[in-house]
């Protein structure tokens, strides 16, 4: 068996790691936690991640592989005008966090914690950060073609604030899920974000 191959246990090692990371953050998240949240021996882990930094690549590749390339290929592949593909992205996109809560908020902790380390998973992170603001730099651009987001908006800055608000929510709901109605914080979200790019 090669390293890549996926297996239940390699599957266990990466959910867990997830969920410790989350209350613990990357850093305080030792090799032993791991293994001991798995019942594996160190043994097993290695065999199976080269290093806790392999580890780290693997959530942050899962969140690009899972998330990030099927929205864009999705939106791009839906008929319709800005409008459509604006809402159509949020509905995604809170489909996905809701189905996938941990990995999307581990993968914003992993960023938070990875700031201004000058790390290569910092490189990739920002990567997927700017892939990502791309893809709404394209939507807006659409959205301006189509006449319908205000004259003035600065598409640059946009992207950012939207990025922004995105993370903050999903943080807001993660830590809040038990008082917020995920469906209604979603849609307000989207109408939030939507009002202050639309004439």
């Amino acid at each position: 068996m090669t390293r890549n191959q996926k297996t239940p246990l390699k599957e266990e090692i990466i959910d867990k790691s997830i969920k410790l990371i989350l209350q613990k953050g990357y850093n305080a998240t030792r090799v032993e936690d791991i293994t001991d949240a798995t019942s594996v021996s160190k043994a097993a882990f290695y065999l199976h991640f080269e290093s806790k930094g392999q580890l780290l690549e693997t959530i942050v590749d899962r969140y690009e592989s899972l998330f990030l390339d099927p929205i864009i290929k999705a939106v791009r592949d839906s008929k319709g005008d800005f409008l459509h593909k604006m809402k159509y992205t949020h509905k995604w996109a809170s489909d996905f966090a809701y189905n996938n809560r941990d990995l999307c908020v581990g993968f914003m902790t992993i960023s938070a914690e990875m700031v201004g380390s000058g790390t290569k998973i910092e490189t990739k992170i920002k990567a997927i950060k700017a892939r990502y603001r791309s893809f709404y730099r394209e939507l807006l651009e659409l959205g301006k073609k189509e006449g319908v987001i205000k004259d003035k908006l600065d598409i640059d800055l946009a992207v950012h604030v939207i990025n922004a608000i995105h993370d903050g929510a999903l943080i807001e709901w993660y830590a809040n899920a038990d008082e917020i109605d995920g469906a209604k914080f979603a849609l307000a979200y989207r109408d939030i974000t939507l009002s202050g790019i639309l004439k």
